[in-house]
């Protein structure tokens, strides 16, 4: 082995960290031939002497170190006490300890020396080369060490970096997503205007063509698809005005006690003019759960969005059948709404959440009532679930805290 080969690596990284290097022995004249046995014109390493027990354990205390070199027969405070204080103290305790000594090499000495907490013991007269490619492999272990926690310390850094930027950049969107909702709030709400302005003209000209008989056959046609775009233009607009106003829910509506059958029949009496038309059977088991703590009118949106979608794209096949049950799933109170309806493939499920969104065109609506019902759910922390087969009918499974 190349003993000076392998000591150059250690010159250029002490560079980067201080390396010093404890010397302990009761003769002055042993520490200077120490030190100058380990000297070397290259290295940075700095050689601090004790000449006890106690100043050793003194300097080990304020000082970090690489390395020490502890003699073994001192007055007072032997070697092998002061490596057994030195692993008592959390500060001192993980600093090697090359134990130098005089002492014959016989098995009990070096046993004692271990269990004290030695890492190594050198044995005098000192072999030169020996000794300096011991405490070089040492020292390049604590460097290593050093470089190691400095990594740790940047990449640490860098992480806190990374996470600023993260918040900043979740800030960002947020800031854009609430100008996006403050948009979309503005342009429902100012658009309002100008379709009641189309309103009340198509009823002033309506109005005048009964009093002057002035063909009113002829036009009533046209005035009957102005006047149902006007209603499905303010229908998207009231759906655009209830997404803004739930992205803009910091909270959730103030809660109360909600009755499921008592709720149910209030969206029943409103769409029963729906009912009607598809002939549909709405069937309820609340049983399990009878009610529960949550907002009214949130509750009842997600009913209603999914009871009339459940009407409104039955099968030509055979009359609409709605069963609506609720029990309790964990933490949740589980709302299921299954229907014996059109039904989706497996590759549309997802779609049916996204905003004005429409997978069946022969069917009136804007494409925004599953949406609001995911927002619904997502802002109290609850969940939906889509189960569908096609041509057999779907069921949304609805998880509420």
């Amino acid at each position: 082995m190349n003993i000076e080969h392998d000591l150059k690596p250690l010159t250029i990284h002490t560079n980067l960290h201080p390396v010093k290097v404890l010397l302990v022995d009761d003769k002055p004249e042993n520490l200077v031939s120490l030190e100058s046995l380990l000297s070397d014109e290259e290295d940075r390493i700095t050689y601090l002497f004790a000449n006890s027990g106690e100043e050793a354990l003194k300097i080990a205390l304020q000082e970090e170190l690489a390395l020490i070199m502890l003699d073994v027969q001192m007055p007072g405070m032997n070697g092998y006490e002061v490596a057994r204080y030195l692993r008592n103290i959390s500060r001192t305790r993980d600093i090697p300890i090359i134990f130098v000594t005089a002492i014959s090499e016989q098995e009990t000495h070096v046993i004692e020396g271990f269990e004290a907490g030695a890492v190594d013991f050198l044995f005098k007269p000192l072999h030169p080369v020996i000794t300096k490619a011991k405490v070089a492999a040492f020292v390049r272990f604590y460097v290593q060490k050093k470089d190691l926690e400095r990594a740790n310390l940047e990449a640490q850094s860098l992480n806190q970096l990374l996470e600023e930027r993260v918040e900043e950049r979740t800030r960002e969107l947020i800031k854009v997503n609430k100008d996006l909702d403050n948009f979309v709030y503005t342009a429902s709400h100012d658009l309002k205007a100008p379709i009641n302005n189309i309103e009340g003209l198509m009823t002033a000209l309506q109005e005048t063509l009964e009093e002057k008989q002035l063909g009113l056959d002829q036009v009533m046609p046209i005035m009957d698809m102005v006047n149902d775009a006007i209603g499905r233009f303010k229908s998207t607009l009231l759906d655009l005005t209830e997404v803004a106003k739930l992205q803009h829910q910091d909270t959730v509506a103030a809660p109360e006690t909600v009755n499921f059958k008592e709720l149910l029949e209030d969206v029943k009496a409103h769409i029963k003019d729906l009912i009607k038309r598809y002939d549909a059977t709405v069937v309820d088991d609340f049983s399990a759960a009878p009610e529960m703590v949550f907002s009214r009118k949130n509750l009842r949106s997600i009913l209603y969005n999914l009871v009339s979608n459940a009407i409104k794209y039955s099968s030509l096949d055979r009359k609409p059948e709605i069963r609506i049950t609720t029990s309790v799933a964990g933490e949740y109170t589980l709302l299921s709404v299954r229907d014996n309806g059109l039904g989706l493939r497996k590759q549309d499920q997802e779609k049916v959440f996204t905003m004005f969104k429409r997978l069946h065109s022969h069917v009136e609506g804007t494409g925004v009532g599953l949406a609001i019902v995911k927002r619904i759910v997502e802002n109290c922390d609850g969940k939906i679930e889509l189960e569908s087969e096609l041509g057999a009918g779907t069921e949304f499974k609805i998880y509420l805290k």
